[in-house]
């Protein structure tokens, strides 16, 4: 029970958050609402396969995306909403601090105190790089398909991921950097993103590794 505890709670937060933000159905095409029920699902079948090693590989993946979930928003996104990180917390009846701080700080406790007993190797980092991939090509589908984000009629949720921007692909335009483009290419958006996930799944393999160690150590 108290390897599973955390589990459910992880389950609890984002299924609180999921019911509070029913209202906006575009929200679950964002990454913060996407990484959410990806660590979730992931701590289900965990919950429903409790000896399957092989879902932790993939919980290492759904970790590092709720992190970086966590990080953006709590440097970037949250200072930046009026009322400041206060505010920014308790939108929808605290459903974004659900989704912002305490769905992801349940994750990764319950990595690192659940799922480091595996034989990880250095190469495990390159599915760090896996998540923004499939978020990337589901945003050109939507796209494709006629969908728009935001007030600016963006092609993308994120306004670095807004190739209908001036700076398309590979430009480099930060004169026309507004709420919609960052004024550069998104080419190099998402490759700052991939190296951006690429790092934190290091630092999370990194304490995995020093973690299977000590536990093989104590035995």
């Amino acid at each position: 029970m108290k390897r599973t505890i955390l589990k459910y709670l992880i389950l609890l937060s984002t299924g609180y958050a999921f019911l509070r933000l029913l209202h906006w159905p575009i929200g679950f095409t964002f990454f913060t609402q996407l990484s959410n029920l990806y660590v979730a699902l992931t701590v289900l079948f965990q919950l429903i396969l409790p000896d399957n090693k092989l879902l932790r590989p993939v919980k290492y993946t759904a970790v590092v995306s709720i992190f970086i979930t966590f990080l953006i928003y709590l440097l970037i996104l949250a200072p930046m909403m009026p009322g400041g990180l206060s505010a920014a917390y308790r939108q929808d009846h605290y459903a974004s601090l659900c989704l912002h701080i305490l769905t992801p700080a349940l994750s990764i406790a319950d990595f690192f105190l659940n799922d480091t007993d595996y034989p990880w190797k250095k190469r495990h980092i390159l599915y760090a790089a896996v998540p923004p991939v499939v978020y990337f090509v589901f945003i050109l589908i939507l796209g494709k398909m006629g969908v728009r984000w935001g007030t600016g009629n963006m092609a993308a949720p994120y306004l670095f991921l807004n190739y209908s921007a001036p700076a398309g692909w590979f430009g480099w335009m930060p004169e026309t950097a507004s709420y919609t483009t960052m004024g550069i290419g998104v080419f190099y958006a998402v490759l700052a993103m991939l190296l951006l996930f690429l790092a934190v799944g290091a630092v999370i393999l990194r304490i995995a590794l020093s973690l299977n160690k000590t536990q093989h150590f104590l035995r």
